[in-house]
């Protein structure tokens, strides 16, 4: 059959009218990645580097370099190979920014927090790490983080806040910040030496429209590198759970509140807000992430008894156990949290959570030692009773670990801590020596040795 060519130009126009929707339906399931310029806002796409923003870039060069030369960076590989990977999946492709080396890793610290230097370097806590439930919660924090590279936040919040603070107001509020000290909050040591403006942003918060940004931003971001965005939700909501009762700011905490990033968030994804992840599929993925953090998890419970954060130990080691019941380690550290919470509750009460009463507990936080603390305590009924509960728990899971097929050393050492505070030194001394004898080349033998010869004494 053949077809004249005004036949042939309407049948033409005929196919054309049926292909186009087609080929429109199928660009609109797909995610395309924006170009750069359509990501950035003007002020941050056409930023200019000036003095102080340069003085500001040298400033956290080296911060890098301090917290690389204190320690407090996390040293393990796997670890670290594992953050940097996830960070860089979250980048836009064919992204280059001025002064900015992208590097993720992870900080010896307990508090729940993260941070994002303006030179590209982002921070993320071991103590957030370890509350963390999956790996797409950890691309939500570095996703947010991320956001405050780009849109250049460090730089704009810095350029403002160099009009409205004087460095001395901020170095005088870090004790109230962190009265714990020690590897609790280093990083705020360090960065209230070399940079204190920085303080105010990196660890304090931006502002509540910057942070709203990075929230938002944080979001696409996630979904580009097919991330679920509802974790983002989630990771908001694990934070909700105030397990030391703190009256700090740190990541999500205060600017703006919680409960606003929830609302703003949610509307923001709609439907898949309300997303259901399938059980197995959740299940697979905890364990996933569980895996590759465990390392990180428990370093984190350790510095968290360091640093006087007992119930933050006790719940990251009950997570930790409730997903690998076989396992002598978590049933150790939770023996170890138990213990050193002394005479104090596991769980904090919903009085104990309200402002107020955080307020007056960081109060007294600033007054009191460790020591004046529990001896305190320990003059009440509660404290007491408390005191016997958590010695008694202890000591029925130091012993529980010690009848698995691998059982920890240190569960040896802890009993022996255990009898030694109960004034029961034979037994003390038993333990100790128990624990010597099956870690020859522990750090710590001087140290016990030195407690058995004490014990030992008439």
């Amino acid at each position: 059959m053949k077809f004249t060519g005004r036949q042939v130009l309407i049948l033409s126009l005929c196919l054309s009218l049926l292909v186009t929707p087609l080929v429109q339906t199928a660009s609109a399931c797909s995610i395309p990645t924006p170009p750069i310029a359509q990501q950035e806002p003007p002020e941050t796409l056409n930023f200019k580097f000036g003095k102080d923003d340069l003085e500001l870039l040298e400033q956290m060069n080296l911060l890098d370099q301090r917290f690389e030369r204190e320690g407090i960076v996390y040293g393990d590989t796997a670890s670290s190979a594992y953050v940097q990977r996830i960070g860089e999946s979250l980048l836009p492709k064919n992204l280059t920014l001025e002064n900015v080396v992208w590097k993720f890793r992870v900080l010896r610290d307990p508090l729940p927090n993260a941070f994002a230097l303006a030179n590209g370097s982002i921070y993320v806590n071991t103590g957030l790490m370890a509350i963390m439930e999956n790996e797409s919660q950890l691309a939500a924090v570095l996703a947010h983080e991320i956001t405050h590279v780009m849109r250049r936040h460090t730089y704009l919040m810095n350029r403002s806040n160099r009009k409205k603070f004087l460095t001395i107001n901020i170095i005088s509020a870090i004790a109230a910040w962190n009265p714990a000290g020690g590897i609790a909050g280093a990083a705020v040591q360090i960065i209230a030496a070399i940079a204190p403006l920085i303080l105010i942003s990196t660890m304090f918060g931006y502002s509540r429209e910057l942070e709203r940004d990075a929230d938002l931003k944080g979001v696409d971001l996630m979904m580009y590198a097919e991330y679920p965005p509802e974790e983002m939700i989630k990771m908001l909501k694990i934070l909700m759970n105030d397990i030391e009762g703190e009256q700090v700011r740190y990541f999500y905490n205060d600017h703006p509140k919680l409960e606003e990033r929830v609302s703003y968030l949610s509307t923001h994804l709609g439907p898949k807000a309300e997303k259901t992840t399938p059980a197995m599929e959740l299940h697979r993925e905890q364990n996933a992430y569980f895996t590759r953090t465990e390392s990180v998890a428990q370093h984190d419970i350790q510095l968290a008894i360091n640093a006087a954060r007992f119930r933050s130990a006790l719940y990251i080691s009950q997570r930790r156990s409730t997903w690998r019941p076989e396992s002598a380690d978590y049933v150790f550290w939770q023996a170890e949290s138990y213990r050193t919470l002394g005479p104090r509750a596991p769980e904090l009460t919903s009085r104990e959570l309200t402002n107020s009463a955080k307020k007056d507990a960081a109060k007294q936080r600033e007054k009191r030692t460790l020591d004046e603390e529990e001896r305190d305590l320990m003059a009440t009924e509660q404290g007491q009773q408390n005191w016997k509960t958590n010695q008694a728990k202890s000591e029925e899971l130091y012993q529980q670990s010690l009848k698995s097929d691998k059982p920890p050393a240190a569960s040896h050492r802890g009993l022996g801590m255990l009898y030694e505070k109960l004034g029961r030194p034979k037994e003390a001394i038993d333990e100790y020596q128990k624990y010597l004898e099956l870690a020859p080349d522990a750090r710590d033998r001087e140290r016990i040795q030195r407690r058995i010869e004490a014990l030992k004494r008439p």
